[in-house]
């Protein structure tokens, strides 16, 4: 794992919003994005304290986060905050985050309202979510206020929403406006006798519960004492899929000011004839820093001499990958391959991994791509031509025509177990038992059917159109084509 986004909320000590808010919010990115895990941190040290000695549950702040993610290898962090503006907790995260500007690449997404078209965006999302006002009913949003100078967003974004409906107001707990300002311009509507009362924050917790929606001097008692017949909806902004997607697209935007880290293209060079190399390996190859091949089989040496034209100023390492069946031997050599891969993409190096053919065909490679993606790095696999489609034109034959099945099997591995299935088969990597297969097909009526290429589009190369001819065992590079009707 080299990159994460960390998720930066003020936090709640209630459980039920938390999973329907923060938590939420959380999923959306890590479905966004689902190659960057995604992390907790909580700016509020008050609710931190208090979920750890009422729950036993541990929430990091932002520093605690950082550095977990330091000694987890983590070398490049999306921080997205879901604070509604850019206020003190906004700066307060921004500031824990400094530190660990040396050591890692940082970019941190904006919080809810912004720009101009978040205010926009948002003001859609919630006329879309929330119930629209009727005749005699106002709805009234409560935020939570601040003496910091980004409390400005509030009274702007209450002129947004009453640009599209003039029935909709903003107060706040601790800020500008206030509930009194809202109750000077309601008595101005004497038409509005009902209030519909929710919450201008991430989460539904201890404001929106008490001082919104609870007893004596909640805003909603203070509101029936004035003659309204008010309502309550107890729903955080976190809960609103527009919302979250907000928070998503911000993130998106942090992202792309990372700096671009190296990838790893697994490329297939085909099966020997550097003609048959496809325009995008050539481009990919042209473009690479590094080239690698496994270091321990012919073939691996023959990608790289297929390749050989484009190697030009590149590192080109081998890669160690034992010829042995002993899993956990394999499983070794494995990880230490994507470790020597993933030291150059941590550099930025893009990196081509060759292999002959096409690399999802019984290749090295592809074992190794999938622990390089596991670790969260941008993998790619680029295709080439397969040895056994090289074969077949080389023969001027086709491999299967209408609804005729076509069966590949490495001989090498308990080819006799599939020898017998109806269909037209091709037999990779012959050489070693190439004789034995010869007899088996012959057992079974289907030699004459069968041809055979040694070395397809390679120097050597040999073409038997009639496999009974070959009399002595042949090389490593050997495929047999057997066909179940003859055609």
């Amino acid at each position: 794992m080299n990159k994460a986004i960390l998720a930066v909320s003020f936090g709640t000590s209630y459980p039920d919003t938390l999973e329907k808010t923060i938590a939420a919010t959380e999923k959306a990115l890590a479905a966004a994005y689902p190659g960057w895990p995604v992390f907790r941190a909580f700016t509020s040290g008050m609710i931190i304290k208090k979920l750890q000695s009422r729950d036993g549950v541990h929430i990091d702040n932002v520093a605690e986060a950082m550095e977990r993610l330091k000694d987890a290898g983590v070398t490049q962090v999306a921080v997205q905050s879901t604070h509604v503006m850019h206020g003190e907790e906004y700066e307060k995260m921004l500031a824990q985050l400094s530190p660990y500007r040396a050591v890692m690449d940082i970019a941190v997404g904006a919080p809810l309202l912004h720009a101009q078209r978040d205010y926009e965006a948002v003001a859609e999302a919630l006329l879309s979510w929330l119930p629209v006002p009727q005749a005699d009913e106002a709805l009234l949003l409560m935020g939570h206020g601040t003496e910091h100078f980004a409390n400005s967003a509030y009274a702007q974004m209450e002129h947004v929403l009453r640009a599209r409906c003039d029935r909709i107001y903003l107060a706040t707990v601790e800020g500008y406006p206030t509930l009194d300002l809202v109750l000077e311009q309601l008595k101005k509507r004497p038409e509005i006798r009902r209030l519909t009362l929710a919450p201008f924050m991430l989460v539904a917790g201890d404001h929106a519960r008490n001082d919104m929606a609870g007893g004596e001097d909640s805003w909603k008692v203070q509101l029936e004492h004035q003659g309204y017949e008010v309502s309550c909806i107890l729903k955080g902004l976190g809960e609103c899929p527009a919302i979250q997607n907000l928070f998503v697209a911000h993130c998106g935007d942090a992202m792309a000011s990372l700096p671009r880290g190296g990838k790893l293209y697994g490329v297939g060079v085909g099966p020997g004839d550097p003609e048959l190399m496809t325009l995008k390996a050539v481009r990919v190859l042209r473009e690479a820093d590094v080239v690698m091949v496994p270091g321990t089989c012919k073939s691996d040496r023959t990608a790289l001499h297929i390749a050989e034209g484009y190697l030009a100023g590149k590192i080109v390492e081998t890669v160690e990958t034992p010829m042995v069946r002993d899993k956990a031997v394999l499983e070794k050599a494995y990880e230490a391959a994507a470790e020597q891969i993933i030291a150059h993409l941590t550099r930025g190096r893009q990196v081509a991994f060759l292999t002959l053919g096409d690399p999802t065909v019984y290749s090295t490679y592809m074992y190794i791509h999938e622990k390089v993606k596991a670790r969260g790095y941008d993998v790619e696999v680029v295709p080439g031509v397969t040895s056994f489609c090289a074969a077949a034109a080389r023969l001027n034959m086709s491999l299967c025509q209408g609804s005729e099945p076509l069966l590949i099997i490495p001989a090498s591995h308990g080819a006799e177990a599939l020898i017998d299935v109806k269909a037209n088969k091709v037999f990779m990597k012959a050489g070693k038992s190439i004789l034995e297969l010869k007899e088996e097909l012959k057992k079974r009526g289907l030699l004459q059917h069968a041809a055979m290429v040694e070395n397809c589009s390679m120097e050597g190369e040999r073409v038997y159109e009639h496999f009974e001819d070959l009399t002595e065992p042949s090389g490593y590079f050997s495929l047999v084509i057997a066909k179940e009707d003859g055609k």
